[in-house]
Protein backbone atom coordinates (compact mmCIF):
# COMPACT_ATOMS: atom_id res chain seq x y z
CA UNK A 1 0.00 0.00 0.00
CA UNK A 2 1.17 3.50 -0.79
CA UNK A 3 2.27 5.59 2.14
CA UNK A 4 0.80 9.05 2.75
CA UNK A 5 3.44 11.67 3.44
CA UNK A 6 3.07 13.66 6.65
CA UNK A 7 4.46 16.68 4.76
CA UNK A 8 2.50 16.72 1.51
CA UNK A 9 3.69 18.91 -1.32
CA UNK A 10 1.65 21.75 -2.78
CA UNK A 11 1.40 22.79 -6.40
CA UNK A 12 3.99 25.44 -7.26
CA UNK A 13 1.26 27.43 -9.01
CA UNK A 14 -1.29 30.08 -8.19
CA UNK A 15 -1.82 32.15 -5.05
CA UNK A 16 -0.67 31.11 -1.61
CA UNK A 17 -3.07 30.32 1.21
CA UNK A 18 -2.61 33.65 2.95
CA UNK A 19 -4.56 35.49 0.25
CA UNK A 20 -7.59 33.23 0.44
CA UNK A 21 -10.87 34.40 1.97
CA UNK A 22 -11.48 37.59 0.00
CA UNK A 23 -14.70 38.59 -1.70
CA UNK A 24 -18.38 38.32 -0.84
CA UNK A 25 -20.92 35.56 -1.36
CA UNK A 26 -24.67 35.77 -0.93
CA UNK A 27 -27.73 33.64 -1.62
CA UNK A 28 -30.15 36.45 -0.79
CA UNK A 29 -29.76 40.21 -0.76
CA UNK A 30 -31.56 40.47 2.61
CA UNK A 31 -28.95 39.80 5.29
CA UNK A 32 -30.94 37.62 7.70
CA UNK A 33 -32.41 35.47 4.93
CA UNK A 34 -28.93 34.96 3.54
CA UNK A 35 -27.22 34.12 6.82
CA UNK A 36 -29.71 31.51 8.01
CA UNK A 37 -29.81 29.76 4.64
CA UNK A 38 -26.03 29.38 4.71
CA UNK A 39 -26.56 26.66 7.34
CA UNK A 40 -28.50 24.58 4.81
CA UNK A 41 -25.82 25.08 2.19
CA UNK A 42 -23.02 24.34 4.66
CA UNK A 43 -24.68 21.07 5.63
CA UNK A 44 -24.19 19.80 2.06
CA UNK A 45 -20.92 18.20 3.10
CA UNK A 46 -22.70 15.86 5.49
CA UNK A 47 -26.46 15.84 5.05
CA UNK A 48 -28.14 18.16 2.53
CA UNK A 49 -27.69 18.41 -1.23
CA UNK A 50 -26.28 21.66 -2.58
CA UNK A 51 -28.50 21.48 -5.67
CA UNK A 52 -31.62 21.21 -3.52
CA UNK A 53 -30.62 24.23 -1.46
CA UNK A 54 -29.92 26.25 -4.59
CA UNK A 55 -33.28 25.16 -5.98
CA UNK A 56 -34.98 26.43 -2.81
CA UNK A 57 -33.11 29.74 -3.05
CA UNK A 58 -34.04 30.14 -6.71
CA UNK A 59 -37.71 29.44 -5.97
CA UNK A 60 -37.76 31.92 -3.10
CA UNK A 61 -36.04 34.60 -5.16
CA UNK A 62 -38.45 34.02 -8.05
CA UNK A 63 -41.43 35.09 -5.96
CA UNK A 64 -43.13 38.11 -7.63
CA UNK A 65 -42.36 40.22 -4.58
CA UNK A 66 -38.81 38.95 -4.30
CA UNK A 67 -37.37 36.83 -1.52
CA UNK A 68 -39.21 37.24 1.77
CA UNK A 69 -39.76 35.36 5.01
CA UNK A 70 -42.89 33.90 3.41
CA UNK A 71 -41.28 32.81 0.14
CA UNK A 72 -38.26 31.25 1.88
CA UNK A 73 -40.53 29.44 4.32
CA UNK A 74 -42.73 28.17 1.48
CA UNK A 75 -39.79 27.00 -0.60
CA UNK A 76 -38.16 25.07 2.24
CA UNK A 77 -41.49 23.48 3.22
CA UNK A 78 -42.07 22.45 -0.39
CA UNK A 79 -38.66 20.79 -0.55
CA UNK A 80 -39.25 19.10 2.80
CA UNK A 81 -42.63 17.80 1.63
CA UNK A 82 -41.13 16.52 -1.60
CA UNK A 83 -38.42 14.60 0.22
CA UNK A 84 -40.70 13.23 2.95
CA UNK A 85 -42.97 11.82 0.25
CA UNK A 86 -40.02 10.41 -1.67
CA UNK A 87 -38.63 8.86 1.52
CA UNK A 88 -41.88 7.05 2.23
CA UNK A 89 -41.71 5.60 -1.27
CA UNK A 90 -38.11 4.56 -0.75
CA UNK A 91 -39.11 2.74 2.44
CA UNK A 92 -41.79 0.82 0.56
CA UNK A 93 -39.24 -0.06 -2.11
CA UNK A 94 -36.78 -1.19 0.62
CA UNK A 95 -34.17 1.39 -0.34
CA UNK A 96 -33.12 1.96 3.26
CA UNK A 97 -30.04 4.14 2.67
CA UNK A 98 -31.89 6.39 0.24
CA UNK A 99 -34.87 6.67 2.57
CA UNK A 100 -32.65 7.61 5.49
CA UNK A 101 -30.94 10.34 3.50
CA UNK A 102 -34.24 11.69 2.22
CA UNK A 103 -35.78 11.79 5.68
CA UNK A 104 -32.72 13.57 7.10
CA UNK A 105 -32.79 16.15 4.34
CA UNK A 106 -36.50 16.66 4.82
CA UNK A 107 -35.91 17.23 8.54
CA UNK A 108 -33.18 19.77 7.80
CA UNK A 109 -35.32 21.71 5.32
CA UNK A 110 -38.30 21.76 7.69
CA UNK A 111 -35.90 23.04 10.37
CA UNK A 112 -34.86 25.84 8.03
CA UNK A 113 -38.51 26.70 7.43
CA UNK A 114 -39.22 26.64 11.16
CA UNK A 115 -36.86 29.55 11.70
CA UNK A 116 -39.03 31.84 9.53
CA UNK A 117 -42.52 31.00 10.78
CA UNK A 118 -42.95 34.20 12.79
CA UNK A 119 -42.37 36.27 9.65
CA UNK A 120 -45.10 34.56 7.64
CA UNK A 121 -48.88 34.87 7.39
CA UNK A 122 -49.18 31.90 9.76
CA UNK A 123 -47.08 32.80 12.83
CA UNK A 124 -48.95 30.16 14.84
CA UNK A 125 -47.55 27.35 12.65
CA UNK A 126 -44.43 26.71 14.73
CA UNK A 127 -45.86 23.57 16.34
CA UNK A 128 -47.01 22.09 13.03
CA UNK A 129 -43.71 22.84 11.32
CA UNK A 130 -41.77 21.41 14.25
CA UNK A 131 -43.91 18.24 14.18
CA UNK A 132 -43.24 17.70 10.45
CA UNK A 133 -39.51 18.11 11.08
CA UNK A 134 -39.53 15.77 14.07
CA UNK A 135 -41.50 13.09 12.23
CA UNK A 136 -38.88 13.06 9.48
CA UNK A 137 -36.05 13.03 12.03
CA UNK A 138 -37.54 10.09 13.93
CA UNK A 139 -38.04 8.16 10.68
CA UNK A 140 -34.42 8.77 9.70
CA UNK A 141 -33.12 7.60 13.07
CA UNK A 142 -34.95 4.31 12.72
CA UNK A 143 -33.00 3.68 9.51
CA UNK A 144 -29.51 4.37 10.92
CA UNK A 145 -26.92 1.58 10.70
CA UNK A 146 -26.78 1.69 14.50
CA UNK A 147 -30.19 3.12 15.42
CA UNK A 148 -29.94 5.64 18.25
CA UNK A 149 -31.85 5.15 21.47
CA UNK A 150 -34.60 7.61 22.26
CA UNK A 151 -34.13 8.58 25.90
CA UNK A 152 -36.18 10.42 28.51
CA UNK A 153 -34.02 12.55 30.81
CA UNK A 154 -35.57 12.89 34.30
CA UNK A 155 -36.01 16.62 34.92
CA UNK A 156 -37.91 18.09 37.84
CA UNK A 157 -41.49 16.79 37.57
CA UNK A 158 -41.21 15.69 33.92
CA UNK A 159 -38.65 14.46 31.40
CA UNK A 160 -36.64 16.01 28.59
CA UNK A 161 -36.40 14.17 25.25
CA UNK A 162 -33.08 13.10 23.81
CA UNK A 163 -31.32 10.74 21.42
CA UNK A 164 -28.30 8.63 22.36
CA UNK A 165 -26.08 7.69 19.39
CA UNK A 166 -23.34 5.03 19.47
CA UNK A 167 -20.67 4.11 16.93
CA UNK A 168 -21.52 0.46 17.68
CA UNK A 169 -24.01 -1.49 19.78
CA UNK A 170 -21.25 -3.67 21.28
CA UNK A 171 -21.78 -2.24 24.78
CA UNK A 172 -18.22 -0.89 25.09
CA UNK A 173 -17.92 2.09 27.44
CA UNK A 174 -16.91 5.02 25.27
CA UNK A 175 -16.17 8.71 25.82
CA UNK A 176 -19.33 10.69 25.20
CA UNK A 177 -20.02 14.13 23.77
CA UNK A 178 -23.15 16.00 24.76
CA UNK A 179 -24.30 18.34 21.98
CA UNK A 180 -26.00 21.30 23.68
CA UNK A 181 -28.07 23.33 21.24
CA UNK A 182 -28.71 27.05 21.39
CA UNK A 183 -31.85 28.99 20.55
CA UNK A 184 -32.64 28.37 16.88
CA UNK A 185 -31.14 25.01 15.93
CA UNK A 186 -32.85 21.63 16.11
CA UNK A 187 -31.70 18.07 16.78
CA UNK A 188 -30.94 17.45 13.12
CA UNK A 189 -28.65 20.50 13.17
CA UNK A 190 -26.73 19.04 16.10
CA UNK A 191 -25.76 16.08 13.93
CA UNK A 192 -24.26 18.38 11.31
CA UNK A 193 -22.64 20.72 13.83
CA UNK A 194 -20.76 18.01 15.65
CA UNK A 195 -22.74 14.79 16.12
CA UNK A 196 -21.76 12.96 12.95
CA UNK A 197 -18.13 14.01 13.32
CA UNK A 198 -17.98 12.76 16.92
CA UNK A 199 -19.45 9.39 15.95
CA UNK A 200 -16.82 9.03 13.23
CA UNK A 201 -14.15 9.54 15.91
CA UNK A 202 -15.56 6.84 18.17
CA UNK A 203 -17.55 8.95 20.62
CA UNK A 204 -21.08 8.34 21.82
CA UNK A 205 -23.25 11.39 21.22
CA UNK A 206 -26.24 12.69 23.13
CA UNK A 207 -28.52 15.34 21.64
CA UNK A 208 -31.45 16.63 23.66
CA UNK A 209 -34.05 19.37 23.93
CA UNK A 210 -33.93 21.45 27.09
CA UNK A 211 -36.19 24.29 28.25
CA UNK A 212 -36.64 26.86 25.49
CA UNK A 213 -35.60 24.41 22.78
CA UNK A 214 -37.47 22.35 20.20
CA UNK A 215 -40.50 20.53 21.57
CA UNK A 216 -40.14 22.22 24.96
CA UNK A 217 -40.78 25.64 23.40
CA UNK A 218 -42.95 24.86 20.38
CA UNK A 219 -45.17 22.17 21.90
CA UNK A 220 -45.10 22.94 25.63
CA UNK A 221 -44.33 26.68 25.81
CA UNK A 222 -41.50 26.15 28.31
CA UNK A 223 -38.89 28.96 28.12
CA UNK A 224 -35.15 28.93 28.80
CA UNK A 225 -33.71 29.18 32.29
CA UNK A 226 -30.47 30.92 33.17
CA UNK A 227 -29.29 28.33 35.73
CA UNK A 228 -28.51 25.70 33.09
CA UNK A 229 -26.75 23.44 35.56
CA UNK A 230 -30.21 22.26 36.60
CA UNK A 231 -30.60 20.93 33.05
CA UNK A 232 -27.14 19.42 32.59
CA UNK A 233 -26.85 17.65 35.95
CA UNK A 234 -29.79 15.33 35.04
CA UNK A 235 -28.11 14.76 31.65
CA UNK A 236 -24.90 13.65 33.36
CA UNK A 237 -26.90 11.51 35.81
CA UNK A 238 -28.47 9.71 32.85
CA UNK A 239 -25.11 9.13 31.16
CA UNK A 240 -23.55 7.83 34.37
CA UNK A 241 -26.34 5.27 34.65
CA UNK A 242 -25.27 3.69 31.36
CA UNK A 243 -22.72 0.91 31.02
CA UNK A 244 -21.76 2.01 27.48
CA UNK A 245 -20.51 5.42 28.69
CA UNK A 246 -17.00 6.04 30.02
CA UNK A 247 -18.08 8.02 33.08
CA UNK A 248 -14.72 9.75 33.43
CA UNK A 249 -14.81 11.12 29.89
CA UNK A 250 -18.05 13.03 29.41
CA UNK A 251 -17.64 16.27 27.46
CA UNK A 252 -20.14 18.95 26.51
CA UNK A 253 -20.13 21.17 23.44
CA UNK A 254 -22.39 24.21 23.46
CA UNK A 255 -23.42 25.55 20.04
CA UNK A 256 -24.36 29.23 19.60
CA UNK A 257 -26.30 30.29 22.74
CA UNK A 258 -25.18 26.94 24.10
CA UNK A 259 -21.74 28.56 24.28
CA UNK A 260 -23.06 30.56 27.21
CA UNK A 261 -25.34 27.94 28.73
CA UNK A 262 -22.70 25.21 28.94
CA UNK A 263 -20.02 27.26 30.75
CA UNK A 264 -22.67 28.12 33.31
CA UNK A 265 -23.44 24.40 33.71
CA UNK A 266 -19.75 23.46 33.91
CA UNK A 267 -19.22 25.98 36.70
CA UNK A 268 -21.45 23.83 38.91
CA UNK A 269 -21.43 20.34 37.35
CA UNK A 270 -17.84 19.19 37.88
CA UNK A 271 -18.37 15.68 36.55
CA UNK A 272 -17.97 17.16 33.07
CA UNK A 273 -14.47 16.26 31.93
CA UNK A 274 -14.22 18.88 29.18
CA UNK A 275 -16.11 21.89 27.85
CA UNK A 276 -16.28 23.36 24.34
CA UNK A 277 -17.98 26.76 24.12
CA UNK A 278 -18.63 27.12 20.41
CA UNK A 279 -18.58 30.11 20.24
CA UNK A 280 -18.07 31.41 23.75
CA UNK A 281 -20.34 33.98 25.34
CA UNK A 282 -20.51 35.62 28.75
CA UNK A 283 -23.69 37.70 28.76
CA UNK A 284 -26.88 37.47 26.72
CA UNK A 285 -27.58 41.07 27.63
CA UNK A 286 -24.50 42.24 25.74
CA UNK A 287 -25.85 40.64 22.55
CA UNK A 288 -28.55 43.31 22.40
CA UNK A 289 -27.84 46.75 20.86
CA UNK A 290 -26.79 49.42 23.32
CA UNK A 291 -29.83 51.60 22.60
CA UNK A 292 -32.12 48.73 23.59
CA UNK A 293 -30.17 48.01 26.75
CA UNK A 294 -30.40 51.64 27.77
CA UNK A 295 -34.20 51.59 27.65
CA UNK A 296 -34.28 48.91 30.34
CA UNK A 297 -33.00 51.45 32.87
CA UNK A 298 -35.15 54.36 31.76
CA UNK A 299 -37.76 54.37 34.54
CA UNK A 300 -40.46 52.26 36.07
CA UNK A 301 -41.65 49.07 34.34
CA UNK A 302 -44.64 50.99 33.02
CA UNK A 303 -42.43 53.76 31.60
CA UNK A 304 -40.01 51.25 30.07
CA UNK A 305 -42.83 49.36 28.36
CA UNK A 306 -44.46 52.55 27.12
CA UNK A 307 -41.19 53.62 25.51
CA UNK A 308 -40.76 50.13 24.04
CA UNK A 309 -44.28 49.68 22.67
CA UNK A 310 -45.10 53.22 21.58
CA UNK A 311 -41.70 54.28 20.34
CA UNK A 312 -38.98 51.73 19.75
CA UNK A 313 -41.08 48.93 18.31
CA UNK A 314 -42.90 51.13 15.82
CA UNK A 315 -39.61 52.68 14.75
CA UNK A 316 -37.91 49.36 14.09
CA UNK A 317 -37.53 47.97 10.58
CA UNK A 318 -39.34 44.74 9.64
CA UNK A 319 -36.02 42.89 9.84
CA UNK A 320 -35.34 44.28 13.32
CA UNK A 321 -38.84 43.38 14.47
CA UNK A 322 -38.47 39.83 13.19
CA UNK A 323 -35.08 39.43 14.90
CA UNK A 324 -36.51 40.66 18.21
CA UNK A 325 -39.46 38.29 17.99
CA UNK A 326 -37.08 35.36 17.47
CA UNK A 327 -34.74 36.50 20.23
CA UNK A 328 -37.43 37.15 22.81
CA UNK A 329 -39.91 34.32 22.24
CA UNK A 330 -37.66 31.93 24.17
CA UNK A 331 -37.51 33.89 27.43
CA UNK A 332 -41.13 33.87 28.61
CA UNK A 333 -44.37 32.00 27.83
CA UNK A 334 -46.16 35.33 27.48
CA UNK A 335 -43.73 36.61 24.85
CA UNK A 336 -44.03 33.33 22.96
CA UNK A 337 -47.83 33.55 23.00
CA UNK A 338 -47.73 37.14 21.76
CA UNK A 339 -45.54 36.42 18.74
CA UNK A 340 -47.49 33.28 17.82
CA UNK A 341 -50.63 35.44 17.75
CA UNK A 342 -48.99 37.78 15.25
CA UNK A 343 -48.10 40.46 17.77
CA UNK A 344 -44.85 41.39 19.45
CA UNK A 345 -43.43 40.94 22.96
CA UNK A 346 -44.84 43.82 24.99
CA UNK A 347 -43.19 43.40 28.41
CA UNK A 348 -39.69 44.65 27.67
CA UNK A 349 -39.21 45.55 31.32
CA UNK A 350 -39.83 41.97 32.43
CA UNK A 351 -37.93 40.39 29.55
CA UNK A 352 -34.88 42.60 29.96
CA UNK A 353 -34.80 41.84 33.68
CA UNK A 354 -34.87 38.11 32.90
CA UNK A 355 -32.19 38.31 30.18
CA UNK A 356 -29.80 40.12 32.53
CA UNK A 357 -29.69 36.95 34.63
CA UNK A 358 -27.81 35.21 31.80
CA UNK A 359 -24.37 36.41 32.84
CA UNK A 360 -21.26 34.40 33.70
CA UNK A 361 -19.25 37.12 35.44
CA UNK A 362 -19.78 35.67 38.90
CA UNK A 363 -19.47 31.98 38.02
CA UNK A 364 -16.96 31.50 35.16
CA UNK A 365 -14.10 31.32 37.66
CA UNK A 366 -15.66 28.16 39.11
CA UNK A 367 -15.12 26.16 35.91
CA UNK A 368 -12.49 23.46 36.52
CA UNK A 369 -12.47 21.23 33.45
CA UNK A 370 -10.29 21.80 30.35
CA UNK A 371 -12.08 24.31 28.15
CA UNK A 372 -11.95 25.24 24.47
CA UNK A 373 -13.47 28.57 23.42
CA UNK A 374 -14.07 29.29 19.74
CA UNK A 375 -14.44 32.63 17.98
CA UNK A 376 -15.62 33.29 14.42
CA UNK A 377 -14.52 36.12 12.19
CA UNK A 378 -17.38 38.49 11.45
CA UNK A 379 -19.58 37.18 14.27
CA UNK A 380 -21.89 40.13 14.82
CA UNK A 381 -23.89 38.23 17.44
CA UNK A 382 -21.20 37.49 20.02
CA UNK A 383 -18.51 39.96 18.80
CA UNK A 384 -15.70 39.93 21.42
CA UNK A 385 -17.44 37.75 23.97
CA UNK A 386 -15.34 34.63 23.26
CA UNK A 387 -12.15 36.42 24.29
CA UNK A 388 -13.99 37.82 27.30
CA UNK A 389 -14.99 34.30 28.37
CA UNK A 390 -11.45 33.01 27.80
CA UNK A 391 -10.14 35.66 30.15
CA UNK A 392 -12.64 34.68 32.83
CA UNK A 393 -11.41 31.07 32.94
CA UNK A 394 -9.13 31.53 35.92
CA UNK A 395 -9.72 28.14 37.53
CA UNK A 396 -8.96 25.71 34.69
CA UNK A 397 -5.70 23.82 34.21
CA UNK A 398 -6.02 23.91 30.42
CA UNK A 399 -7.79 26.46 28.26
CA UNK A 400 -7.50 27.22 24.56
CA UNK A 401 -8.96 29.80 22.20
CA UNK A 402 -9.28 29.06 18.49
CA UNK A 403 -10.17 31.66 15.86
CA UNK A 404 -12.03 30.60 12.72
CA UNK A 405 -11.67 32.84 9.68
CA UNK A 406 -12.85 33.42 6.14
CA UNK A 407 -9.73 31.64 4.84
CA UNK A 408 -11.49 28.36 5.64
CA UNK A 409 -14.98 29.68 4.97
CA UNK A 410 -15.75 29.63 8.69
CA UNK A 411 -16.67 33.29 9.04
CA UNK A 412 -19.89 34.51 10.65
CA UNK A 413 -21.65 33.28 13.77
CA UNK A 414 -21.12 29.50 14.15
CA UNK A 415 -19.35 29.25 10.79
CA UNK A 416 -22.47 28.13 8.90
CA UNK A 417 -20.74 27.32 5.62
CA UNK A 418 -17.97 25.06 6.96
CA UNK A 419 -19.06 22.92 9.92
CA UNK A 420 -16.43 20.32 8.98
CA UNK A 421 -13.65 22.80 9.77
CA UNK A 422 -14.93 23.65 13.24
CA UNK A 423 -15.69 19.99 13.92
CA UNK A 424 -12.10 19.04 13.09
CA UNK A 425 -10.73 21.63 15.48
CA UNK A 426 -13.13 20.89 18.33
CA UNK A 427 -13.03 17.10 18.29
CA UNK A 428 -9.26 16.96 17.66
CA UNK A 429 -8.82 19.18 20.71
CA UNK A 430 -11.00 16.82 22.74
CA UNK A 431 -9.04 13.80 21.50
CA UNK A 432 -5.89 15.42 22.85
CA UNK A 433 -7.50 16.31 26.17
CA UNK A 434 -8.75 12.74 26.60
CA UNK A 435 -5.44 11.26 25.43
CA UNK A 436 -7.00 9.39 22.52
Amino acid sequence: AAEVSSTPSTLPLGPTGDVLGGGDFALFSQTDLDFQTLFALGAAGQLTVAGEVISVVAQANADPGGASYQSVFDAFVAMGNRLATAAAGSVRARHRVTARSQFLRAAKYYAQALYWVLGTSTPDAEAATYAAMDDAFVAANRLMDVPPEQVAIPYEDRTLPGWFYRPSDDGVARPTGVMNNGVDGQNVDMLVEGGFAALERGYNVLVFEGPGQGSQLFLHNIPFRHDWEHVITPVVDLLESRGDVDHGHIAIRGISFGGELTPRAAAFEHRLAALIADPGSTSSWLNFPAFLRSTADSGTPEQINRLWNEGLWNGATPEQQFALKKLLEVFSPEAHDEVKAGGHPTDWAGLSSEIKRYDLADVAGRIRCPTLVTQYEGDTSFTDQPTRLYGMLTGVRKKDLVHFTSVDGTQYHCGPMSPEVSNEACWDWLDEVFGR
